[in-house]
């Protein structure tokens, strides 16, 4: 009964999706443009090579600690390696939890392309910007430094006889599945399926922007009849929020407020640490363990971002 009644709530979810999309034709065509702009533009150029690169790091080493990896190549592939370590039963649930929040993150090589060439334009420090980032993951793994090297030295050596017959069953076919053309076809896979992820969420972006901006200068509105400051003020907060949804638009959004710099670098900060709502998306389109929290990492990444903001709030640009 339940089935079926989530599957009743998907088909209307589906067909007022398509209700929405027919009656506003030219917000999804902004929307849609926007998001493969950015995408063709910002991502593919400062992404595409480094991800090749890594992948073929990745395809040359044989480690059970292959997972940091993730640290380099950015979501979601750093939750597939984790996914797979944990199938493969080289670490254990607990850990794989742990590292799913520090090794699934944004990509240094679309931090130092996007965020601080393009967007920031080298106006803040690199040596501030990966400070404020990466502190409070490094803070929270050191705090789980003994569960981590605990358990990685435990499933070595009570699990070495299941990796040996994982290994032992793709070494047969490890020329194919590890050829140069099968990962290039992968690298392409993947960041074909991030700029539709950015284009789908950059045209929800934008429906969700015109009825906000609506809702706050309709005549008659209380909003619309209120002060200057406190319609700026809102329109401020409206802007922050929608900026959560994608990282790649929603920092756009973010470097288009006037804000000072210290409180936009935090914000962008923030929302790179969190990764967008679109982000949590492909992780779990990662995850095939069931073990593996969803719940966990959306709430480590939260803490993550908020951690990260004040950091940023609290320590002067440099």
């Amino acid at each position: 009964m339940n089935k079926i009644l989530s599957n009743s709530v998907r088909i209307l979810l589906l067909f007022m999706a398509i209700v929405l999309l027919l009656t506003h034709t030219g917000l999804v065509i902004e929307g849609a443009h926007t998001g493969l702009e950015l995408w063709y533009h910002s991502v593919l150029p400062s992404v595409f090579p480094f991800m090749i690169l890594t992948s073929l790091l990745r395809n040359n080493l044989q480690s059970d600690n292959i997972c940091y990896l993730g640290l380099l190549c950015g979501l979601p592939v750093g939750a597939g390696l984790i996914d797979q370590q944990l199938s493969a039963g080289s670490m254990s649930a607990k850990k794989a939890n742990i590292l799913l929040g520090i090794c699934n993150i944004t990509s240094p090589m679309f931090i130092c392309g996007y965020i601080l060439n393009q967007t920031l334009q080298h106006k803040v420090s690199s040596c501030y910007f990966m400070l404020i980032l990466y502190l409070p993951m490094l803070l929270y793994a050191c705090i789980h430094f003994r569960t981590l090297t605990e358990n990685h030295t435990h499933s070595t050596s009570t699990k070495r006889s299941l990796t040996s017959d994982i290994i032992r069953q793709t070494s047969n076919s490890s020329e194919i599945n590890h050829s140069l053309e099968d990962i290039l076809l992968h690298c392409i896979r993947i960041i074909l399926m991030t700029g539709i992820y950015i284009m789908l969420f950059c045209i929800f972006i934008q429906i969700l922007s015109h009825y906000v901006s609506g809702i706050i200068s309709e005549p008659g509105n209380l909003y619309s009849d209120s002060h200057d400051s406190i319609r700026h003020i809102l329109h401020t907060v409206s802007h922050i929020l929608l900026s959560e949804l994608e990282i790649t638009n929603g920092i756009r959004i973010l470097d288009t407020l006037p804000l000072s710099l210290h409180l936009k670098t935090a914000l962008i900060a923030g929302l790179t640490s969190f990764g967008g709502i679109c982000s949590i998306f492909q992780t779990q389109s990662a995850i095939t363990h069931s073990e593996l929290s969803l719940y966990h990492y959306i709430l480590l990444k939260v803490i993550f971002s908020i951690s990260t903001i004040l950091l940023g709030l609290l320590i002067p640009v440099f």
